[in-house]
């Protein structure tokens, strides 16, 4: 069972597939939910408190500062992560066989084979959608923390403008 499977926002476990019972009298669903809220009772006796996380907002790439030196590298990189994170190839590729031209078992063997193909890529797919969704995040991040790089570098840029210029207004006054 992969953490996919798991509730994104309580991180339960859906109960048919925590338990399997196969006799008709027993209910998994209501087993879980009273399992469930025992847990969430001893919980709130104990004084547990669920941390609530927000998610990040998408930040966007930002454009190319033409007013600071920047890291072009970094920009082209950026750049290309942002173009390509969605670009995951998903589409069947079964390459033909010598073993689907013998006449009978050829189209079972045919069958089976774009049958067990399609059970892989329904799976590789739950697995990329998984991940483009982690990139989607951590790129949004690389992009909230490249704009906050370029903003403290004009800061820093500004900053040391001002210090120079009390430098020499200090300079200035002890010449006199």
């Amino acid at each position: 069972m992969s953490g996919s499977d798991k509730d994104a926002v309580t991180g339960d476990l859906p109960a048919n597939d925590l338990i399997e019972i196969h006799d008709p009298e027993i209910d998994p669903e209501a087993i879980m939910a009273k399992i469930r809220a025992r847990i969430q009772e001893r919980r709130t006796q104990l004084g547990y408190v669920r941390p609530q996380f927000s998610t990040f907002g998408g930040s966007v790439l930002p454009d190319r500062p033409n007013d600071i030196a920047y890291d072009p590298e970094l920009f082209d990189h950026l750049e290309l992560v942002n173009e390509q994170y969605t670009k995951v190839p998903s589409e069947s590729n079964l390459q033909p066989s010598p073993a689907t031209r013998v006449p009978l078992l050829g189209s079972l063997w045919a069958m089976i084979r774009e049958q067990a193909h399609g059970l892989v890529l329904f799976y590789t797919n739950r697995t990329s959608s998984h991940q483009t969704g982690v990139n989607r995040e951590i790129i949004s991040i690389l992009n909230g923390l490249t704009t906050l790089n370029i903003e403290q570098q004009r800061r820093i840029e500004r900053l040391e403008s001002e210090l120079e210029a009390v430098r020499l207004n200090m300079f200035e006054r002890e010449g006199k």
